[in-house]
């Protein structure tokens, strides 16, 4: 695994607006052509019958069979041909073929039925006695375990309301993104319904800013922050050449990582100031990338998810929130330390023999625009590499059970959704993942270019990276709207997972954001 010669522009040479970001994951609608042959095959089916019934007193010409059975092809493909039914009974009605009638029968010389003279056809009834066939819906099978975007044959469900005053289909159309719950909220302040299909979201051009960073800050063992990059670690290339390596070493001495709740938020906000970064009237959001990986997720995946929302001078500050988790077993708390035993394998790390802390990070600080909003994130980092020139970029370290025929479609769809959203919100060129198996052991090492994942799936029609982009736009338009001036909100995504529902906050806003506003006004003590 060789990255001397690598390009670390994890989204192009020719990086732009139009090349980059949303544009150039939204060309991927998966349902286009399936969604615009069925009104073609519908029509030439509609217009085969017409032209059978209407022929009905006479014999049929041979154009018209023809036209008759390619439009039953084109609609479905499938070998019962309505059209030659039709056909033959019209045959019937009018007459016997030539080779059927009796001998001493003339044989009736052929005319032109659509000609101005001919009674025959005119006498021909507007009405057929028999029904026009119907072919069945056009479904998309790329997306058939998904749950996908079903009904309408996978273009999703109609822009426009149902007329009148019908109520809705249960159970019909586009399943992930339903309407309303009808669920009572206690402190409910606002709801953005996920009602969009996934090729309305394709359509949505979103530009997003390569990302920059602005500041970095590390926590060492024991705590402490500074505002530099002494954490940072240096990817080992050879990592390939630890193929058969133990993940399970030294489990028994880990440390394992504490909570820190707001604590950390805290740090990030100290980081922003020591580094004088602008933020009223400049930026729009601060978060943690972490944040940020759960609203690009929910495009697709149903998980559920809270984080904390506070506006102070018109900056919205974004709160992670750990939902409740029941106490891991022994055997989850060994494949957790497992990633941090890759992570440790692949990095030079002094070869100190210390155990591993999860405590100790790096955090870069980053400035982007996703559509109209400015973003500071922090994003904690794994590693770093350096091209021949001298440019220093980030990898980031993944570890996943070895794949098998029945688990690649699950990893493509899921793992690779996650792996590509945090590291394309970061800038993050290059992800090397670490295979193992069910025993700890390290089987195999893979690299993937970031800017390459979205290739690997868009044949599949899994997802797209322009909608969750599309997707996290609209979600930021809508809160960024809806929250006042020093009010404190909740976003969650909970069951069953139709909406986003914003909930006014039952606790006073964390002390670190609040600290950190008196000290930008120069109010603090």
């Amino acid at each position: 695994m060789d990255f001397s010669e690598q390009d670390a522009d994890a989204f192009g040479e020719d990086y732009d607006v139009h090349d980059g970001g949303a544009e150039a994951e939204a060309d991927g609608g998966g349902g286009d052509s399936s969604g615009s042959s069925s009104p073609s095959s519908s029509s030439s089916s509609s217009a085969a019958a017409s032209s059978s019934s209407s022929s009905g007193a006479s014999s049929r010409s041979s154009s018209g069979d023809g036209e008759g059975e390619e439009g039953a092809d084109e609609g479905d493909g499938e070998e019962y041909d309505s059209s030659n039914v039709v056909a033959t009974r019209g045959a019937g009605a009018g007459g016997y073929r030539d080779e059927e009638r009796g001998e001493d029968e003339d044989v009736e010389d052929e005319r032109d039925l659509f000609g101005s003279d001919n009674e025959e056809y005119v006498r021909t009834p507007a009405r057929s006695n028999y029904l026009v066939p119907v072919l069945p819906a056009i479904r998309n099978t790329n997306n058939h375990s998904r749950g996908g975007f079903g009904g309408r044959g996978g273009r999703g469900p109609p822009l426009l309301p149902r007329p009148g005053g019908h109520p809705g289909r249960h159970n019909f159309g586009y399943g992930r993104f339903s309407h309303g719950n009808g669920r009572n909220v206690e402190g409910f302040v606002s709801e953005m319904k996920l009602n969009k299909s996934e090729e309305t979201l394709s359509r949505k051009a979103v530009a997003f800013q390569e990302p920059c960073e602005i500041s970095c800050l590390s926590r060492v063992e024991g705590g402490d922050v500074y505002f530099d990059d002494r954490s940072l670690r240096l990817f080992k290339r050879e990592i390939c050449d630890y193929v058969g390596a133990d993940l399970n070493k030294g489990f028994e001495s880990f440390i394992e990582k504490r909570d820190l709740g707001s604590e950390g938020f805290g740090d990030l906000l100290a980081c922003i100031r020591h580094s004088n970064i602008p933020l009223q009237n400049n930026i729009h959001f601060v978060t943690y990338r972490n944040n940020l990986n759960k609203i690009l997720a929910t495009a697709y995946l149903r998980e559920p998810w809270k984080m904390g929302v506070h506006k102070r001078g018109s900056v919205v500050y974004l709160d992670v929130h750990k939902l409740p988790e029941r106490p891991k077993s022994e055997v989850e708390r060994r494949r957790c330390f497992w990633g941090y035993s890759f992570e440790n394998l692949a990095t030079e790390n002094g070869e100190d023999g210390r155990g591993i802390d999860a405590n100790v990070e790096f955090c870069s600080v980053i400035k982007t625009k996703l559509g109209a909003h400015r973003i500071i994130m922090g994003a904690e980092m794994d590693c770093c590499d350096a091209t021949d020139d001298g440019r220093r970029f980030y990898v980031e370290l993944k570890t996943s059970r070895e794949l098998e025929y029945h688990t690649v479609e699950a990893y493509e769809k899921e793992k690779l959704l996650r792996f590509w959203i945090q590291s394309f919100l970061a800038g993050v060129p290059y992800v090397v993942v670490g295979f193992r198996n069910d025993a700890g052991v390290l089987v195999r090492t893979e690299r993937l270019r970031t800017k390459d994942i979205t290739q690997k799936v868009k044949a599949k029609n899994y997802w797209q990276g322009g909608v969750c982009l599309a997707f996290a736009d609209e979600v930021l338009c809508w809160l960024y709207g809806t929250v006042r001036e020093n009010e404190d909100y909740v976003l969650q995504f909970v069951h069953p997972f139709n909406r986003l529902e914003l909930l006014r906050a039952q606790s006073p806003c964390p002390e670190a954001i609040t600290l950190h506003v008196q000290q930008l006004s120069g109010s603090a003590d």
